[in-house]
Parts: structure tokens; C-alpha cells; sequence
């Protein structure tokens, strides 16, 4: 019977990845995979005490067909008392308007929608039906486009910033899940659009793994697959390797993870990649963009790099060299869009400059007391905000309190190696020509000294707009 030979693969794999009284929301398009992962995870549900729903985005893409699978799925659900939740879509308008493919632009859409309902119905995970056969095709996609160990891992069990997103039939193939639906008469849509070569993925599922199949390897989905799960073990390895790096001011700068030339250096080709990517995703929020080609001018920079050298990078961002490091930074022509004018700090409230934000909140004295500060925060004495604070670059004239006195502006950033290209963009919290946090970096000897008694703190904290 194919249940009982799918229930001792999955039930395991279902069980270690969903904790009992899981609220789980299940992505259903109406196909015989995710009819099928509805109906196990459904007949597993009682014993595990998991609350089901499903969820089913409507493309817009096949007209009727597209909202007969709508139907199909509600009507399913209705029966068997799931609840579900279905949003109708305009891929192609998407498409149409950006540079995405319409696979891609249905893709993010459709988990859009998918991460939009866990959030406001309170789900704890989404649970997707990508089974073996869907596994191997990522694989072999991933090596003609060209890729690196993590990119082969390709899909992972559980993935997510928390594990939300789980993939449970990741060891189960596309005829053992067809084989459960006939034997337990699980009824399905089929998408006459999978059959139709016109797009990278079917061609690739229809033409070249077949063929690969029949003439070099009849196992090549399940040595695919395999190649997969032993490169996302050696890719997990690198990466707490490379966390390990990132950690350590020797090798990267804790305040903005510029690298260190001479010790990075020294790092084995792979470790430098991966911090070279880290540094990319600090600086930008994502490590999406940054093609195997520029990571290694990236490398070649770090290695052989003077100071004043520099690389163009994609989305108008500029790598340098400085001081013996190697940062990323927003190229000037990028930053001449971007506002940043003179403002006065609202307080309380939240003031924009440039590509930050800066909220500025009233704590009791009592929270202060003690409490640990990063790089990114400030507790600021109120007898300081006699004058109006305000956020801007440096201006001739400026200067900081420091332990040993009083210091210029220009002084303190030649001493502490800042690129002449940050200089004029750096943020800076200022009284007058009195700079009070040089933000991220120095903050004035003076900042909690004050002559009055006081019962409250400003604290103020500095962030990347957008985060």
C-alpha cells in the first residue's frame, strides 16, 4: 500500500519538523502534490493536535482554468471543514511592468500572500508540497546557470529566518505522491501549462532530465538529490566557519563589517568569499546580488588593493580600499538623489537623513542605569537639549569632547582611518559646531554629564531606513 510505505517516510519527517499543537498553513494550488500533502498532513493532524488551514493564491495567469482551481480548492476544503484562504492575483501586470519573468513574478507574489496570512492569522508555519523530482530540477537548474555549494543545497527541510517554511516531501517522488492520490482517491487539478515547453523549468523537466535519464544515468533525480543534502551539510559547516570570522574584530570590523586586508588575506579562498558576501549583506540587507563574477573582483581587491582602489558594484554601490580595509559603501552619483539637508531631531519621534532614521524616545532614569549600548544607540543627558539637536555631515569648525579633551572633527576622522568617501556622508549628531555622536562610531565624553538632578534620559537609536 503506498500510504503505509509514504507514512514511515513522512510521518517522521512531518513530526520533527511540526512540534504538536502547531498552527500550520498549508500552500495549496489544487495540483496532485499539494492535494496529496493536504490529505497526509489532515489524517496526521489528530494524533498531533496541529490546527490546518489552507491557503491558495490565484494567479491570474490561465482565466477560467486558473479560477476553477480557486473554486476547486475552497470547495475541498469547505467539505472537510479546513479553512482556507484564497487571494485572486495579476501576475502579468507584475511582469509586465518589472523585469521578472512570469514564473518569477508568480513566485513572489504567491508567498507574498502566503507569509502576509501567517503573520495576521497567526500561523507558525507554512507548508509547502516540493517533493524530489521538484528538488532535482532546482539542482540541475542551479549548475547550468552556474552556482556554489550553497546554491547546490538548493531546497532545505525547514528554511526561514525562524524555520517557518517547511518542506516536508523533499524524499518523496512525484510518482509515489500521484500513486497516493489514486489509492486514496484524493481528487486533483491538472495545469495544462506544466506540459508546455515554453519556459526554462518545463523544458527542463520535460526534455533534459528525461533524456539525461534515459541515456546517462537512470538514477540522475535521485543522485541530484543526493548531491543536494550532502552540499547543504558541507555548506552549513562553511557558514558557522565563516560566522566564526565575522565575529572577530581581527578579521572584520564590528561597527560596519569592513574586512581586514592583511589577516583576510591569509583565509582560504572559500572563507573569503563568504565574508566578502556577509560584508555585501550587511551593507546592502541582501547577498541575492552579488554575482560569483563581482565577488571575485571583490577578492582580487581585498588581496592586492591600495588605498584609494576601488570596484563599481551592482545597484550603484562602490567597494574600496582604505587604511587596510576593504568596505562597500553607496557610489557618490547614487547618493546625490538622497536628501541630506540639515534636520533637527524630533523629540520624541522618528527623524529621517539621508538613508537613516533616528527615534529618540524618553526612558526613565532606572532603565538606563546599567542597560548596555551598541554602536547604534545613545543615552543623551537632558541638560544637553537646552539648544536644538540636529542630524547632518561635518562642517568646518566641528569638534568632539573627547576623555582627553577637546578635539577636531577632521583630527579624530584621519585618526580613525574613516575613507575620504564617508567622510562627508557620515551622520553626525550635533549642538552647534559641537558634535555629540559621531553615530556608529564616537560618542562625547559629555554625553551623561550634567550639573541638574534628573528623573528621565533621552535614548536615541539609529537605523537603516527600511529595516
Amino acid at each position: 500500500m503506498v500510504w503505509h510505505k509514504l507514512e514511515a517516510l513522512c510521518k517522521g519527517c512531518f513530526c520533527s519538523l511540526l512540534p504538536k499543537r502547531a498552527k500550520v498553513l498549508i500552500a495549496c494550488s489544487g495540483g496532485a502534490d499539494s492535494m496529496a500533502l493536504l490529505a497526509m498532513l489532515s489524517k496526521l493532524a489528530p494524533q498531533n493536535a496541529w490546527q490546518l488551514a489552507a491557503a491558495h493564491y490565484e494567479h491570474g495567469i490561465r482565466g477560467e482554468d486558473s479560477l476553477a482551481d480557486a473554486r476547486f480548492v475552497e470547495d475541498f476544503c469547505r467539505e472537510r471543514q479546513i479553512p482556507c484562504f484564497v487571494e485572486h492575483g495579476h501576475v502579468p501586470e507584475l511582469a509586465a511592468a518589472g523585469s521578472h519573468t512570469l514564473e518569477q513574478a508568480a513566485r513572489s507574489l504567491r508567498y507574498e500572500f502566503l507569509e502576509r496570512v501567517r503573520q495576521e492569522q497567526g500561523f507558525e508555519y507554512i507548508v509547502t508540497a516540493h517533493h524530489a523530482d521538484d528538488q532535482a530540477e532546482t539542482v540541475l537548474m542551479r549548475i547550468l546557470r552556474g552556482t556554489g555549494v550553497s546554491g547546490l543545497a538548493a531546497m532545505r527541510p525547514q528554511s526561514g529566518a525562524d524555520g517557518h517554511l517547511v518542506r516536508p516531501l523533499l524524499k518523496v517522488t512525484k510518482v509515489e505522491l500521484l500513486a497516493y492520490c489514486q489509492q486514496e482517491q484524493i481528487p486533483y487539478r491538472e495545469d495544462a501549462t506544466n506540459w508546455v515547453t515554453d519556459c526554462t523549468r518545463n523544458c527542463l523537466r520535460l526534455e533534459l532530465l528525461p533524456r539525461l535519464q534515459r541515456e546517462y544515468n537512470p538514477e540522475i533525480r535521485r543522485a541530484l538529490c543526493q548531491l543536494a543534502e550532502v552540499a547543504a551539510e558541507e555548506s552549513d559547516f562553511l557558514q558557522g566557519e565563516i560566522a566564526r570570522f565575522c565575529g572577530d574584530e581581527a578579521y572584520m570590523r564590528q561597527e560596519d563589517g569592513a574586512l581586514v586586508q592583511e589577516t583576510v588575506a591569509k583565509l582560504h579562498p572559500a572563507l573569503q568569499r563568504g565574508l566578502i558576501r556577509k560584508l555585501w549583506e550587511r551593507v546592502t540587507g541582501s547577498s541575492l546580488d552579488l554575482s560569483f563574477a563581482q565577488t571575485e573582483l571583490l577578492r582580487q581587491l581585498l588581496l592586492t588593493g591600495r588605498t584609494s582602489s576601488q570596484q563599481e558594484l551592482t545597484h550603484h554601490y562602490l567597494a574600496h580600499v582604505a587604511y587596510g580595509y576593504l568596505t562597500i559603501d553607496k557610489s557618490n552619483i547614487d547618493k546625490s538623489n538622497i536628501d541630506m539637508s540639515e534636520v533637527t531631531v524630533n523629540i520624541p519621534g522618528v527623524t529621517c537623513w539621508g538613508d537613516f532614521q533616528l527615534i529618540a524616545q524618553w526612558q526613565d532614569r532606572t532603565e538606563y542605569q546599567g542597560a548596555k549600548t551598541s554602536p547604534e544607540e545613545l543615552y543623551l543627558h537632558p541638560e544637553h537639549l537646552a539648544g536644538p539637536l540636529v542630524l547632518r555631515s561635518r562642517q568646518p569648525g566641528d569638534f568632539m569632547n573627547l576623555p582627553g579633551g577637546r578635539k577636531k572633527l577632521k583630527k579624530i576622522m584621519i585618526d580613525d582611518k574613516i575613507p575620504h568617501e564617508q567622510r562627508d556622508t557620515l551622520p553626525l549628531l550635533a549642538a552647534g559646531s559641537e558634535v555629540i555622536w559621531m553615530i556608529g562610531r564616537r560618542r562625547s565624553a559629555n554625553c551623561l554629564q550634567g550639573s541638574a538632578d534628573y528623573h528621565r534620559i533621552l535614548y536615541l537609536r539609529i537605523e537603516k531606513r527600511g529595516n
